[in-house]
Parts: structure tokens; sequence; C-alpha cells
């Protein structure tokens, strides 16, 4: 233990192999003796977790207790969640579930990858994304910046395995780079302008846009809408395939927990089913 420790005493809220594995972030490992390495930006961490404690040992003690969540009381909310439709069950097996604050960039980076994409893929892509372009820290490489990306073009991202992606990847890069997109500002619009900016970005529609600002920026009105939580949704309301729709109907039944609910739904169908 030392000064840079984080002890986590209290482990009703918090579960880090359900934090990690709930689709809300994709640069981590798990080491042999069963702990994980946890990135974001260009930090990292590792978090040990025994029966009764966690302890999360970084070299930036602040960040990681902001990137953690740990100033937020998740037993409110699950209890606030509990008694709502469909819930019960998936409070109860993602108890330890917490929404990250992860960098908006990283976001923006990794959900336009992920779409269409599976778990293994998606990682691959980042880390060769990270050691072809983010700054070397020594063990690691952190995440590039949009300069960073904005220096390569399409045929670059295609070599590194991002498929159609590629593209969506340069072009991405270049608008934030230039200025043409800023990224502080959806800070101060709602969700749904939010949104409707966020998808002016090349690769990133309504669901993409859902994830991002649930992860990056932390908005609970919001909810990604994926083949997982299709399946909660005709299992519990019925057959509808449209999105837009589903997404509606949920956030009307969720309000403002509606990122929330979608971990713990997400959570519980895909880990359960």
């Amino acid at each position: 233990m030392n000064n840079n420790d984080i002890i986590v005493s209290d482990l009703r809220d918090f579960d880090i192999r359900q934090i990690l594995d709930c689709g809300q972030i994709f640069r981590y490992i798990r080491n042999d003796d069963g702990s994980y390495t946890v990135y974001s930006g260009d930090k990292r961490c590792t978090v040990k977790q025994c029966a009764d404690s966690a302890v999360i040992h970084s070299d930036d003690k602040e960040y990681f207790y902001e990137f953690f969540d740990l100033d937020r009381d998740y037993s409110v909310i699950k209890s606030r969640l509990e008694n709502k439709p469909f819930m019960a069950e998936a409070v109860k097996y993602g108890s330890g579930i917490r929404i990250l604050n992860s960098d908006p960039w990283e976001m923006i980076i990794s959900f336009i990858i992920s779409a269409n994409n599976h778990i293994p893929r998606i990682k691959g892509i980042i880390e060769r994304l990270c050691k072809g372009l983010g700054k070397d820290m020594g063990e690691y490489y952190a995440f590039p910046t949009p300069q960073a990306m904005a220096s390569k073009d399409e045929a670059y991202y295609a070599s590194i395995g991002a498929g159609y992606r590629a593209a969506y990847l340069a072009k991405t890069a270049r608008a934030v780079a230039d200025g043409e997109f800023n990224i502080d500002a959806v800070y101060g619009m709602d969700s749904a302008s939010a949104s409707r900016y966020l998808c002016t970005l090349m690769g990133v529609g309504p669901k993409v846009a859902d994830c991002i600002l649930l992860f990056g920026y932390h908005r609970e009105d919001v909810f990604p809408v994926d083949t997982w939580i299709k399946k909660v949704y005709r299992d519990t309301l019925g057959g509808i395939d449209n999105n837009a729709v589903i997404r509606k109907r949920l956030i009307e039944i969720y309000g403002d927990l509606s990122g929330y609910a979608q971990q713990y739904l997400f959570f519980n169908k895909r880990d359960t089913d």
C-alpha cells in the first residue's frame, strides 16, 4: 500500500469484473494474478480485488477516483431502479457496476470502431492504434491525440484492421484536430442536441452517439440500444425491431436513470443468456 492507492472497502457497489465487462471500455487486460490493468488516455492503473476490498493503484489517484465515479452513491441509484419494470434481477446480478468517466475523445474513436464489431477485434484495433500513434509511456502507449490521428490517412487505418471504419477514423480525427468539431462544446448541450451534434461526425449514428454520451460525458438520460437490449425488449415488451422506438419507450420507463438501467440490463442479458 502507498499514498497513491485507493482502497474500496465496501464492495456492494464495486465489482471490477462487472465494471470492465459491461461494454463501456476496451483498454484493459486481466493479469495472471487476477488483477486488472486499466488504461485511460495517457494513464493506467491496476485493480486488485479480494473478498472484502479492492485496491486501485496508480500514479494519479485523483484521476482514477473520478474515473471510477467513486463519489457517487450507487446504492441510491439501485434502490431507485430495483422497483422499476424488469430491473430487480438485473440490478441484483450486476450490483457492482459503475459507469466510468472516460475521456470523450477516446470514447468517440472507440465506439466508432465498435460498430458492427466484436470485443476481441475492437480491442485489437485499439491496441494497434495506440502502439502506432500513441505516446510511448515506457511500459504502455497512450491513446493517440486527435492531431496524431489526423496525421494519417484512410489507408493507415485500413492497415491496422479498421475495415470500412478506416474512412470514419481519418475524417473524424481531421474534424476534431482542425476544430470543425468541438468536443468540449458537448458539455453545454442538452442530450438531444449533443446527440445530433455527435452524429455530424462520420461513423457516428444514434446508438454510437448514446454510447459516447453515456460513457464519455456521463449523460444519464440516454439509452444505447444494441442487439442485447433489443433481446431484453423483445422478451419483456414485445417484438418491436425499431431502435428509435425501443429507445424512446425505455427512456420513458427509466427517465433520468436510463443510462444506469441500460448497463444493468445489458450486462445481465449478455452475461447470462
